[in-house]
């Protein structure tokens, strides 16, 4: 039976779920908890999994019966399916040919994909291998949420499976993030609607196969819960390629939705932990009869755009930013220019596109070579591969942008960076290795072996199941945050650096309590990504610690807290985190360049003597963009603060505060809030002006600025 949510969640809500009496029709002859009196929410196929004394899905404590396996409650169907009895076998390994879809919403150009989904009676056989349509009458009105899963490493699968590099297993990981999200209600044991799929291929690839899944709330709508807008009761599902996540706080930040086609509930679809490799994997030759297929073909290319020249298929993300090395093989540029569609798609172009590309600042191009001579080449279908090279020379922090003409007209932009934190030192140690079959033996053992005062332990490419400690003078250097990364489990940080002046570089940590936590004074992270950790992503703890080049999103706490004084931050990306997008609490901690964004609490709250904040953005948070509260002698310089749900900027209790050249735009609160501090002074011209100075503030909901000296 497919259960996934609610006696933790409603516990947690201060309610209770309905009694086993009041179970929907689709639970019949379910085992259930004898605690709550509730179904058991279980995959169909699989075993009861529950949590253990943490409370968190996917840690080392779970527990698993195998004595109780899912049966069937849920079925889609691509297509509108006829609601007979007997539910339809997927189309997906059938002789006739899958859906076909295009890239994004009808209103955009799309062709969304149809589906029906079945309730289904469980009881399966030859002839009726889904079972049968079940018309529970207390399910109708009640949303059911469809999600699309998309084969990106082209293995015929769905999540994480064995073998594979590094660069695979990425690609792995990102399959359990869904490409598109849809709601239909459910009437007669029947929903039916269209999704939209934001990932897609060019036909000249065959398109992207996209798997459909499906999951609903049963129960009574219960005002206690989200005010009455969500069922409370147990959840059912189709096979998930993941243990979804129960907490439906952590995914539904807002008031919800009403049900119906535009429900928050869309959201709900996430995993709790990255399964291991095969436990959950979902399979598109047909062979699980609860989901189904399609194939999703992009639009035609409408601009061009610069992507990673390393990635192993054309389905990588957009490049924002590129930070390249000083020397060896991090100096080296490798590229490939595509056509992308609106969605970003690579995509075909009607006729071939005459471009040239070029670079300012330090890089030379060393291809495509006629480049070199200005003449335009022909991008046609496919892609062109771009190479270049920093020259030895180049200083630490020089900068360029690499740029592609049409016709003199630039249409794609890609800037870029060089950095000596971006090398990669001489490994003493590779892991793993025969000298080291794990990360955290490397560290261990690793000597100085080319004797230049530095251990540096190099990982391969792949994915860790491992939490390291650093507790001696070693870097930790990965092969780059797509390629190497590090799964904890729940129970300690995934890295965590003791050491003073260590280096952690190139890596993913995702699934500890926390991500990376440097506790040593002076300690480093470059190019590190913090990903779905149950509490801060990026924890800086010691003196001087410095973040550079990293992204914090989607953890259960801040993204960034830096706590030891002298902290630094610098081109952070913190996005969509439960708490704050980064918080500090020291003194003197810097914030430079940084992006916070979509973040459940505050984008920056500041707290302790000194802080400065600088050529940063804080944008679209729950709370204020900016909060300074109880941090004297702040420095605010050059910020973007919009489109916060509470206020741009916020300075409480914090005197003596510089504020220059802040822009505080479209919040929903004021741009300016002022209280209870003395001698901030608004202008960089001599003298204290009164707000809002140098700064600008425009279309705040409540009024731009708002002083209060109480």
């Amino acid at each position: 039976m497919t259960r996934l949510i609610v006696a933790a969640l409603l516990a947690a809500l201060g309610t209770t779920p309905a009694a086993a009496g009041a179970a929907s029709a689709v639970f019949a002859g379910d085992p259930t908890d004898p605690g709550s009196g509730a179904p058991y929410e279980i995959l169909p196929g699989k075993p009861l999994v529950r949590p253990g004394l943490d409370h968190i899905l996917g840690t080392g404590d779970d527990v698993v019966d195998a004595s109780i396996v899912g049966d069937i409650d849920l079925v889609v169907r691509t297509g509108t399916r006829d609601a007979s009895p007997v539910i339809p076998p997927p189309a997906l390994g059938g002789a006739d040919p899958p859906t076909v879809g295009i890239a994004g919403p009808r209103n955009a150009g799309g062709s969304e994909v149809p589906f029906t989904v079945f309730l289904s009676d469980g009881i399966t056989s030859g002839e009726a291998p889904a079972g049968r349509r079940l018309a529970a009458a207390d399910m109708d009105g009640h949303p059911v949420i469809v999600a699309a899963f998309a084969d990106l490493d082209g293995d015929g699968m769905i999540g994480p499976t064995a073998g594979g590099g590094g660069s695979a297993q990425a690609l792995r990981l990102r399959e359990l993030l869904p490409v598109g999200r849809a709601a239909a209600l459910c009437n007669g044991g029947v929903a039916r609607g269209a999704i939209a799929v934001q990932r897609g291929l060019p036909p000249s690839q065959g398109g992207l196969r996209v798997v459909l899944t499906a999951l609903a709330l049963t129960g009574p709508f219960d005002a206690a819960v989200f005010d009455g807008a969500i069922p409370s009761g147990p959840a059912i599902a189709t096979a998930l390629p993941f243990l979804p996540q129960r907490d439906l706080t952590r995914m539904i930040r807002d008031r919800a939705v009403p049900a119906g086609p535009a429900t928050t509930l869309q959201s709900l679809v996430q995993f709790a932990a990255v399964p291991a490799p095969g436990a959950y994997a979902l399979p598109l030759d047909g062979s699980e009869p609860t989901i189904d297929g399609a194939i999703v073909h992009s639009q035609p290319a409408v601009r061009v755009a610069l992507r990673d020249g390393a990635a192993p298929r054309d389905v990588d993300l957009p490049l924002e930013q590129l930070t390249l090395g000083t020397e060896g093989a991090a100096g080296l540029l490798r590229l490939r220019l595509v056509g992308v569609d609106r969605f970003d798609n690579p995509a075909d172009a009607a006729t071939p596109q005459p471009v040239r590309i070029l670079a300012d600042g330090p890089l030379r191009l060393l291809s495509p070579r006629l480049t070199r001579r200005g003449a335009a080449l022909m991008l046609r279908r496919g892609s062109l591969r771009v190479a270049g090279r920093v020259p030895p020379d180049t200083a630490d922090g020089a900068a360029g942008t690499i740029r592609v003409e049409r016709d003199g007209v630039v249409v794609a932009t890609l800037p870029y960076t060089v950095r000596a934190a971006a090398n990669r030192p001489r490994a003493d140690l590779v892991v793993p290795s025969s000298a080291a079959a794990t990360i955290q033996a490397g560290i261990d053992a690793a000597t100085d072996r080319d004797g230049d005062g530095h251990i540096v332990v190099a990982v391969r490419p792949g994915l860790y199941r491992e939490a390291v400690a650093v507790r001696r003078f070693v870097d930790l250097i990965g092969a780059g945050r797509a390629q190497t990364i590090l799964l904890g489990d729940g129970s300690a940080p995934v890295v965590e650096v003791l050491s003073p002046g260590s280096l952690v570089s190139g890596v993913t940590a995702i699934g500890g309590w926390r991500g990376v936590e440097l506790g040593g004074a002076s300690t480093r992270l470059f190019d590190v990504l913090a990903w779905r950790n149950g509490e801060v992503g990026l924890y800086l703890g010691g003196a001087d610690t410095d973040a550079e080049h990293a992204t914090a999103r989607e953890n259960g706490g801040d993204g960034v807290h830096a706590f030891g004084a002298g902290a630094r931050c610098d081109d952070v990306w913190s996005d969509n985190n439960t708490g704050n997008g980064g918080s500090s609490a020291g003194a003197g901690i810097t914030w430079r360049g940084t992006r916070v964004t979509r973040n459940g609490l505050a984008g920056i709250t500041l707290l302790g003597g000194g802080p400065t904040v600088a050529d940063s953005a804080c944008v679209a948070n729950d709370g204020d963009g900016l909060s300074v509260l109880d941090a004297p002698s702040a420095t605010l310089a050059d910020n973007l603060c919009a489109l916060n749900d509470e206020d741009g900027l916020r300075i409480e209790s914090s005197d003596d505060a510089v504020v220059v050249g802040n822009t505080l735009d479209d919040n929903h609160r004021y741009g300016l809030f002022l209280r209870r501090s003395a001698n901030t002074d608004f202008s960089r011209a001599a003298g204290a002006q009164p707000p809002p100075g140098d700064n600008g503030a425009s279309g705040n909901r409540r009024g731009d600025v708002f002083v209060r000296p109480d």
